[in-house]
C-alpha cells in the first residue's frame, strides 16, 4: 500500500514539474515568431521563417496594448443605405472623404444587414458630437439630410 501511494505521489510530482516547465517555456516566448520557430516537443519539427530584420525590431519595440475601454457615448452618423448595388462602395468612398478632411476623428464603416453605415467619432457628450456634426454638415452639404447623432458604445482612448 505504501509503495502504491509513493508511486502515485512521485508520478504527480513529475507531472506537475513537466507542466511547470512547459508553462515557463510558454512565458519565455515573447512573440509569434519565437513561438513558431521553436522545436515542437512531440514531432521535433521546426518552422523556418524568412523575414526582414525590421519585423523583429518592430516586434521587440511593440508596446502591449490592452483591449480598448468601451463606454456609452455618441457618434455622428453620416451615411446609411441598403441599396445592394451601391451602398458598400458609397460607404467606403464617404469614409475616405471624411478621413481626408477630418484626420483626427475616428471613422467607422459598419454593415448590419441590410444597411451599410458610416459613423464618425467617439464622443462622451452630446455637445461634442453636436460640434462635429455641424462641421460635417458644413464640409459635406450633399449629406446634410443624413447627418445626425446616434447613441452607441464608443472607444475611450487615454488621450481624451
Amino acid at each position: 500500500m505504501k509503495m502504491k501511494s509513493f508511486a502515485f505521489v512521485a508520478a504527480l510530482v513529475l507531472i506537475i514539474g513537466a507542466l511547470q516547465a512547459q508553462q515557463n517555456q510558454e512565458v519565455q516566448k515573447h512573440n509569434i515568431v519565437d513561438a513558431l520557430t521553436s522545436t515542437d516537443s512531440t514531432t521535433r519539427a521546426t518552422v523556418k521563417i524568412h523575414q526582414d530584420k525590421r519585423i523583429d525590431q518592430l516586434l521587440a519595440n511593440k508596446k502591449h496594448i490592452s483591449d480598448p475601454t468601451m463606454a456609452n457615448g455618441f457618434r455622428v452618423q453620416v451615411f446609411s443605405s441598403n441599396v445592394q448595388r451601391t451602398a458598400k462602395t458609397e460607404a467606403f468612398r464617404i469614409e475616405k472623404q471624411i478621413k481626408e478632411q477630418f484626420p483626427d476623428e475616428a471613422v467607422y464603416v459598419n454593415y448590419t444587414s441590410p444597411f451599410w453605415k458610416v459613423r464618425v467619432g467617439d464622443f462622451r457628450t452630446q455637445a461634442e458630437a453636436q460640434r462635429v456634426r455641424a462641421q460635417l454638415k458644413e464640409a459635406f452639404p450633399n449629406l446634410k439630410s443624413e447627418i445626425y447623432i446616434v447613441r452607441e458604445q464608443i472607444i475611450i482612448s487615454s488621450s481624451k
